[in-house]
């Protein structure tokens, strides 16, 4: 059975919507919903009906009520303004982004003309919608109460909207926007957080139309030519197809253009429920597009090669056991061990530590081709070798000290780190060892994985005692491999309140799993994270034994996962906490679609 990740909805800056923007024209409401690859449980976005404030309300009341309205965009926040004083309702702006904080325990304090709030900081929200995780941030607030007309009001907002961190994980929606990866025409999400009622085709829409965020520059572009504009508001008609108004110059572009285009704007409108085609204009004339219907209307299945995701029914699963590498049936027969050098001939001295994963579809043996090129790591872990099936050769393609368990990219390249040095290893698909550049600034990588679409990389990196998760860009220059603009994701002040990490995988373009645990002492479990580090929920708990690794493989289909716990058992997803044995005396595990 396949994993399909859990969508959790977050929140935003509305200031994504142009000026005038207004809510998408339908014969129906246009919602966004979690994309169908994903969980069953699926947190619906939640809008507040908050009340105003009442004649005579106490300033607890007051300062309640308006947190409490701040949960409702509706109106631009209309009810929001009414527990300020007359000149900040019109100043005050809930756009310019947001604070989570943390309300468990941490609740407003108030004297007889005074209220404020300490509280300490998950996270913040940018005016463009993008989440930021806190560092041990501590928010510190004074509302500044006044009274007017008899009646307390609040006279020092803060800037945008408080929200607590319950809210944050209930009450507000998370949008992939799609843009191409810089040096392949490969479509590459980046996630922002909007309000439930902003959560629009036409907010999507204006995101996209912004342009490539700073902290993604170096890795991705747009199909977006600076000429051209998305003019207006989207439309959808009775049959879901929506209209997207392009300006006049959109008629110029070349087909390859209009194609690459028409797949970034498909896939960042996929997630709308009410929306099942799409149709472009140009100056108000309909734009023609290669592989249209004949009605002129898209799809995002059409443009499904953009995405790197395999169709595979069910990964392989393969398992090391005594040094021999072999295949590990999921319906449970017997562990079959692969002939050759590092199977059936390997021994625990002479086999190897780990193997390397594959995000994409393995070819197909045939009589002339028996079997598959692996990758994998020595027992002494200083050789990455390069090992066809059955034969009784395997190949050195790289040398290194302490080298960690490898990866296949979307590329077919193979990579690495050796971790004494430490140093960044990348074989190319013909054997030739790459350049790379890295800073890790003075850090080790104690486990790695990058995503399916081959642009960001999940790193687990120590010092000293502690360890952490780190977001990196991986992009490609004059054949040197670049790993860069690392991004530290403190997940100890998340729902989770991981402070432990020990191994990573990706689940999705957007979710990793990772291992980790609650406290220095805990029993290492898997949990689900969002890339930006805006959530963490428990996949577990499993045996009451440490997992140590976790390997998965996402599909078009959902995700396969599997994990390897200390005691040598591998452990299948079934579905949201269930696991199911497949094995165990396993020292390493791997997947391939």
């Amino acid at each position: 059975m396949t994993l399909r990740p859990t969508r959790r909805a977050v929140l935003s800056g509305a200031a994504l919507l142009l000026a005038g923007c207004a809510e998408v024209p339908s014969t129906g409401p246009v919602k966004r919903v979690d994309n169908p690859n994903d969980s069953a449980a699926q947190r619906e976005g939640i809008d507040v009906a908050p009340e105003p404030p009442a004649d005579g309300a106490s300033i607890d009341l007051v300062v309640g009520g308006f947190l409490q309205a701040m949960m409702s965009a509706r109106d631009d926040y209309r009810v929001a303004r009414a527990y300020l004083t007359k000149d900040m309702a019109d100043r005050w702006d809930p756009h310019a982004g947001a604070t989570i904080y943390e309300a468990t325990n941490h609740k407003p304090t108030s004297t007889v003309a005074t209220a404020s709030l300490q509280a300490p900081i998950v996270g913040t929200i940018d005016g463009d919608g993008h989440y930021h995780p806190a560092h041990s941030q501590t928010l510190k607030h004074d509302f500044g109460m006044a009274q007017e007309a008899g009646q307390w009001r609040i006279s020092h907002p803060p800037k945008g909207l408080l929200v607590s961190q319950y809210t944050f994980q209930r009450a507000w929606s998370t949008i992939p926007i799609y843009f191409l990866a810089a040096d392949v025409d490969r479509l590459v999400p980046d996630i922002i957080h909007l309000p439930s009622l902003a959560a629009t085709p036409d907010a999507a829409l204006r995101a996209m139309a912004a342009g490539v965020p700073e902290h993604v520059k170096p890795a991705l572009r747009t199909a977006l030519p600076s000429e051209v504009r998305i003019l207006g508001t989207t439309s959808v008609d009775a049959v879901g197809v929506v209209t997207v108004p392009l300006s006049a110059s959109a008629a110029q572009l070349s087909e390859a253009q209009r194609r690459l285009l028409a797949s970034q704007v498909s896939w960042t409108l996929s997630g709308f429920a009410a929306i099942s085609r799409i149709r472009f204009t140009a100056g108000g004339s309909l734009l023609p597009l290669p592989e249209a219907a004949e009605d002129n209307t898209v799809s995002a299945d059409l443009y499904a090669d953009f995405i790197p995701l395999p169709t595979a029914v069910s990964p392989t699963v393969v398992a090391v056991v005594k040094g021999q590498m072999g295949r590990v049936n999921t319906s449970g027969q017997p562990f079959q061990i692969m002939p050759g050098a590092l199977g059936k001939n390997a021994r625990p001295k002479t086999g190897v530590s780990a193997v390397a994963s594959t995000q994409f579809a393995m070819p197909g043996a045939t009589v002339s081709d028996p079997g598959g090129v692996w990758r994998a790591v020595s027992a002494d872990r200083r050789s990455l070798l390069s090992w066809r099936e059955g034969s009784a050769q395997t190949d050195v393609i790289a040398t290194g000290k302490h080298l960690l368990r490898p990866q296949i990219l979307v590329d077919h390249s193979v990579m690495t780190f050796s971790t004494i040095d430490p140093t960044l290893i990348v074989v190319g698909p013909d054997g030739t060892r790459l350049s790379t550049v890295v800073d890790l600034g003075g850090r080790t990588v104690t486990s790695f994985s990058v995503s399916p679409d081959g642009i960001r990389v999940a790193l687990v990196l120590t010092h000293g005692k502690k360890s952490g998760l780190g977001i990196g860009l991986l992009s490609r220059k004059d054949n040197v491999v670049h790993l860069g603009h690392i991004v530290d994701m403190p997940l100890s002040s998340s729902d989770a309140n991981l402070s432990r990490i020990t191994d990573v995988a990706w689940l999705s373009q957007t979710r990793l799993c990772l291992l980790g645990s609650a406290i220095k002492a805990g029993v290492t479990a898997p949990y689900e994270v969002i890339v930006d580090g805006s959530g963490a929920t428990s996949m577990g708990p499993l045996s009451g034994t440490d997992v140590q690794s976790v390997v998965a493989v996402p599909m078009k289909t959902g995700t396969e996962a599997v994990v390897l716990t200390a005691d040598g058992k591998l452990l299948r997803h079934e579905e949201r906490f269930r696991w199911r044995q497949i094995l165990q005396g396993a020292s390493a595990v791997a997947m391939t679609a």
